[in-house]
């Protein structure tokens, strides 16, 4: 996979990041729940795609010629889920105090589309450690920019989030049409 994919994905996959994180900023959290929150979301962002990949790669040495088109489908119906939901994923996150066991949740919850779309990647073929450190590294920054820009950001959420969709169906539409 080309670096400006992954970079697209990863951009792509840190805005469910980002609107977390400027929910949660609205509570004018201390800079150690700031650090946590960006490194737990960059974290398990890389590690849930690259399992993602791991198991994706698999399925394709399974059942090679028919996932051909796979990658694109999965990753466009990342990118359909992410454009349907409704509502700011920031504000339905958000919980005011934010232990760590609340903060790995939102982490997991943040990086589920990373799974899907490491899927996507791995039958692809694109089983890569630096993609998913990628991934990871993009989704610390987009954190980073979404506790900065806090209740701005928070209030639209959900704009960027449809933004995050499209991104990915973009991706995915240039994927199918590369592998015809």
């Amino acid at each position: 996979m080309e670096i400006h994919h992954v970079v697209g994905i990863g951009i792509a996959l840190g805005i469910d990041c980002l609107a977390v994180s400027a929910g949660i900023a609205t509570a004018r959290p201390p800079r150690r729940v700031v650090v946590l929150t960006c490194l737990l979301f960059g974290l398990f962002q890389a590690g849930m795609a690259f399992a993602g990949m791991a198991g994706g790669s698999g399925l394709s040495r399974l059942v090679d010629s028919p996932l051909r088109f796979a990658p694109p489908l999965i990753l466009c119906a990342v990118g359909l889920v992410m454009l349907l939901e409704r509502g700011g994923q920031g504000e339905k996150r958000h919980t005011g105090a934010m232990g760590v066991i609340a903060l790995i949740g939102a982490a997991v919850s943040v990086s589920l589309d990373a799974l899907g779309a490491g899927v996507a990647m791995g039958i692809g073929g694109d089983m890569s450690g630096p993609a998913a450190a990628a991934i990871g590294v993009i989704s610390v920054a987009m954190s980073a920019v979404g506790f900065a820009g806090g209740a701005v950001l928070a209030s639209r959420s959900a704009l960027a989030e449809r933004i995050g969709g499209l991104i990915l169906i973009g991706l995915a539409a240039l994927m199918f049409v590369r592998g015809l």
